[in-house]
């Protein structure tokens, strides 16, 4: 039974292979699907009104400053920082997520820079004006986030600084809390994080109704060939861009949010993540919220989770 079994599967997997063109093609078509980073259209309808008037803002880039750094594997990294209020030492990191750019944070951004923080938003690798060819679904760009922490600790050794993650920007900002980090970081906001890149995938391509005719293969086997193929052509495995791993290691006080409606990332997710927390936590589920729409589902909800969350771990400004 099992060798009839083992034949079966490996006749699929072959006739599968063969129809996409090969394995190495195979492979190839999910990376470019995948990996590559895409353009947001300038058309785009928002979520909701209130991320709409973010995008704007920030858009806008009123008074904000043009910022870089080098990544660890030597990219050009480019952000925006955009001053708060005089002497005021905390900073809000605020992370956006795959297929768009800084903008996409105006409206989380805007409402820390309105209560006197400064903030910084960077494009995530690949990303708008930042360099880089493929994505890292937060493993290569954990150490990006820590980058940008770093940059800010120079210039502000008494900063108190928050990483506040959207989608892949969650699934950022938590593995960049698994892992060593200036102590300027007190706080991390992940927003509709996913617990890991390989899960999500598994996730999306058993519901890819529109796949081409010759990808009959089961997931498993399609995640196997996009597996091998990201690590000859990016360098990195996608079973270690897992924020759920990264959770388990993390020390630093994370507010865990994501919407009941989100069927992008599955709500589930988030109770997994927050199960796996070994650090202080908190965790808000938004009603009526899909995919990356929390903030502006339900802004009064979602901002006094975050300040009351915040304000256990930054109870008073700190002086100038």
């Amino acid at each position: 039974m099992k060798k009839k079994t083992t034949y079966g599967l490996l006749g699929l997997a072959a006739a599968g292979a063969s129809a996409a063109g090969g394995w190495t093609a195979l492979g190839n078509y999910l990376y470019e699907r995948c990996m590559i980073p895409l353009v947001r259209e300038l058309n785009e309808p928002e979520a909701n009104q209130v991320q709409a008037q973010g995008r704007a803002w920030a858009r806008r880039r009123v008074g904000f400053r043009e910022v870089t750094i080098q990544s660890a594997d030597g990219l050009v990294l480019w952000g925006l920082l955009v001053p708060g209020a005089a002497g005021c030492r905390r900073w809000a990191v605020c992370v956006h997520g795959y297929h768009d750019t800084y903008e996409s944070m105006g409206a989380i951004a805007r409402r820390y820079n309105d209560q006197g923080w400064n903030v910084l938003l960077p494009d995530q690798r690949g990303h708008g004006n930042s360099e880089g060819d493929y994505v890292g679904w937060g493993y290569d760009e954990r150490l990006d986030v820590v980058g940008w922490a770093n940059y800010i600790a120079r210039r502000d050794p008494g900063a108190e600084i928050v990483l506040h993650g959207v989608s892949m920007g969650a699934a950022s900002v938590l593995m960049a809390a698994g892992g060593p980090m200036p102590r300027q970081v007190r706080a991390v906001v992940s927003d509709c994080s996913y617990t890991s890149i390989e899960a999500e995938l598994r996730h999306l391509l058993s519901r890819w109704e529109d796949r081409p005719a010759g990808l009959p293969m089961p997931v498993g086997l399609m995640l196997s060939a996009l597996r091998k193929t990201t690590l000859r052509r990016a360098g990195y495995d996608l079973r270690d861009a897992a924020p759920i791993q990264a959770v388990a290691r993390s020390r630093t006080p994370t507010l865990f949010i994501h919407g009941v409606e989100d069927d992008f990332v599955p709500a589930s997710m988030m109770g997994k993540l927050y199960q796996a927390a070994r650090c202080p936590k908190r965790f808000l589920w938004m009603p009526g919220a899909g995919h990356a729409a929390c903030a502006g589902t339900d802004a009064e909800m979602y901002w006094s989770a975050v300040s009351s969350f915040l304000q256990s771990y930054l109870p008073e400004e700190p002086r100038p």
